[in-house]
């Protein structure tokens, strides 16, 4: 009973023929999820964390939002985690015992300060979720960890929050289907496997096809892109992906809207060729696509790898410019 009052709370529904259609109560404002532990130190690694950061520091600069619209990221539940990873691993990040095999495969340092990384972001996905259930649209300034499975991390990934917040939003009722829209440069495979044959939870990638992670998933729809793919072909593929996503036979409760950075052409482990104004119009087109079914969209940053860090943080910030903008 508490979780269906819960529900009517996150949303109203009208009901017509052809199904259900979530209407969230639209707001012009725009809550974003972030903490100061984001800052995690990782010595030299094309991974820049400081850029959770920058980019909230750059938001407030321009005005876009101030301290009342940034929620305190927590740290997830135990039961939480547990819905999607192993009790074997769970006790491994408690004790934070991995082997160097294990540590091999996940390609950065792990210490207690790297698993409380993202065992927050983990929770921290959760209150996005929540809070995009209510406003329409909400911007994790973090998560994305789509490369963790629920026995090992890899790919710079240890706790898959995309999955955790998902399982989290069902197993309280307050979604029962949603759809994973992955931008980033590298698929989702992590998540793919997760949901594999779950028809509640519709996963689509579209990444390079020679990346990382080289032996990939099935997702519910892949788009893998050869290297060099430029603006006019990716959002060309992207927007026929949106429409069979949101053609109307399947209702969503929730878009989790993984927005990786990495696709840029300044991107130093990617060969895609996206501009600035390209990845600011993917981020569009999904925004509207979202917005005309009336789904509210989490959003996390994924991945981000040039360089100059300003790079990645411009990107970033045009993401929830636009995320703001699409609900406005």
């Amino acid at each position: 009973m508490q979780a269906k009052c819960n529900r009517l709370l996150f949303n109203l529904r009208l009901r017509f023929a052809g199904g259900s259609f979530l209407i969230p109560a639209w707001q012009n404002s725009m809550m974003v999820v972030y903490s100061e532990h984001y800052a995690l130190s990782l010595g030299e690694h094309p991974w820049h964390t400081s850029k959770y950061a920058r980019v909230l520091d750059r938001l407030k600069t321009q005005g876009v939002l101030t301290d009342q619209d940034v929620i305190e990221a927590r740290l997830a539940e135990d039961e939480d985690i547990l819905r999607v990873h192993t009790l074997e691993f769970w006790q491994k990040l408690n004790d934070v015992d991995f082997s160097m095999e294990e540590i091999e495969r996940l390609e950065i340092p792990v210490n207690q300060a790297v698993v409380d990384f993202f065992w927050r972001t983990a929770g921290g996905s959760i209150q996005a979720s929540e809070q995009a259930l209510q406003d329409g649209v909400c911007v994790h300034l973090g998560g994305g960890f789509h490369h963790a499975y629920p026995s090992y991390g890899s790919g710079f990934c240890l706790i898959n929050d995309i999955a955790v917040s998902l399982r989290s939003l069902q197993g309280r009722g307050l979604i029962r289907n949603a759809v994973v829209i992955d931008c980033d440069l590298h698929q989702g495979d992590g998540t793919a496997w997760i949901f594999r044959g779950d028809p509640s939870v519709f996963t689509f990638s579209m990444h390079q096809r020679r990346a990382f992670p080289y032996a990939m998933q099935r997702s519910s729809l892949d788009i893998e892109l050869e290297d060099f793919t430029g603006d006019e072909e990716y959002l060309a593929k992207l927007s026929s992906a949106l429409e069979l996503i949101f053609d109307g036979s399947q209702p969503f409760d929730l878009v989790h809207y993984q927005a990786g950075a990495d696709p840029s052409a300044k991107d130093t482990l990617g060969s895609l060729k996206l501009s600035d104004e390209g990845l600011l119009e993917r981020d569009r087109r999904v925004f509207a696509a979202a917005a005309t079914a009336r789904v509210p969209v989490v959003v996390t940053l994924g991945g981000g790898y040039p360089t100059d860090v300003e790079d990645v943080v411009r990107i970033h910030t045009n993401t929830v410019l636009a995320a703001r903008a699409s609900r406005t």
